[in-house]
């Protein structure tokens, strides 16, 4: 991913470059070094920060556009004698800190709320007495503003809403605070709602593989039997024998996955621990975003819990070896 960084900051990449290397990012994730898989989840939720219910991988389109507009800040801050930055800065920054006055004009830099007064107010030099090349700093007095008296029933307008003066130099703002990179992704990418369960993903003892198969099952993206594609199957549960394969029904209503968890609470309660929630995942939702060890902790086995009931769907379906539960403990 640090490659596509450094590319994203040195050049306004193609589209049919960014779609390529999606395209081989998306394939190492569902595929791996397999030739055969498909996406379970679409791109675009993927690149979503796991707080919104992805992997946190980064758009590249969205990355490219924040990095070059870092590139057009720094160009418009640095060389305010350019022409073109000027134009830049009449027609589409409105957001300028005042300072000493000395870099704005005061009729042809936008620093009022009402835009550029020349545009406001044509006539507005010749009915105010005040020459277009004035700099701003002529209706300053010791930091306050200080302008002739202004009799044109128009121009008076130009009084109203005066903006406040700082200490210091002029300057163009970004709207919000400080310009980073980080912010201007945030407005590029496509956003979503937060998702409640994103802490089940996040923790110090968190195994990434395990995490990887977790948020699939809270997707219900998981290859289950009750796929249309997968109806040729039987639909039954290898583990159980008895139900649908639904995801659901793996987590946790099978009677397979009910003992795993059943272990895991006798586990968790013989360290001093009560587990409270006859579902595991409605549970560690509630607790939100503790950081105790032992939430991780506890975070981290329902992971593996998850990872080795889907291992073993795969076991038993390639196998006539059944009753696993007992060893999954001891795996884990």
């Amino acid at each position: 991913m640090s490659l596509n960084v450094y590319w994203a900051m040195a050049f306004i990449l193609p589209k049919g470059v960014i779609r390529a290397v999606e395209k081989k990012m998306r394939n190492f994730l569902w595929k791996g070094n397999s030739a055969v898989g498909y996406p379970k989840v679409a791109w675009s939720d993927v690149c979503r920060p796991i707080e919104e219910g992805g992997l946190g991988i980064r758009d590249i389109l969205a990355l490219n556009k924040a990095l070059m507009s870092r590139h057009l800040w720094n160009v418009i801050q640095n060389n305010q004698s350019s022409i073109w930055v000027k134009w830049i800065s009449h027609t589409h920054l409105r957001h300028k800190s005042i300072g000493n006055g000395e870099s704005f004009s005061l009729w042809h830099d936008p620093w009022h709320s009402l835009g550029s007064l020349i545009r406001r107010f044509p006539r507005g030099p010749s009915r105010t007495n005040i020459p277009k090349e004035t700099k701003l700093f002529a209706v300053l007095v010791d930091g306050e503003w200080s302008w002739p008296p202004i009799t044109d029933v128009e121009c008076i307008e130009i009084l109203h809403l005066l903006p406040t003066i700082h200490n210091g130099n002029d300057s163009i703002l970004w709207r919000g605070g400080e310009f980073t990179t980080k912010v201007v992704y945030d407005i590029f990418r496509i956003r979503g709602p937060i998702a409640g369960w994103y802490p089940l993903l996040l923790g110090p003892c968190k195994i990434p593989r395990y995490s990887f198969v977790l948020w699939l099952a809270i997707l219900e993206k998981l290859s289950t039997m009750d796929k249309p594609w997968l109806s040729h199957l039987g639909g039954v549960s290898v583990l159980c024998g008895r139900e649908v394969e639904t995801h659901a029904h793996l987590f946790f209503r099978c009677s397979y996955s009910r003992r795993c968890v059943r272990d895991l609470k006798a586990t968790v309660a013989s360290l001093g621990r009560t587990v409270h929630g006859e579902w595991i995942l409605h549970g560690l939702r509630r607790d939100g975003k503790a950081d105790s060890l032992f939430r991780a902790a506890y975070r981290a086995l329902l992971s593996a819990i998850v990872y080795h009931i889907c291992g073993n769907v795969i076991k038993e379906f390639f196998s006539t070896v059944s009753g696993r539960a007992p060893l999954l403990l001891g795996l884990l």
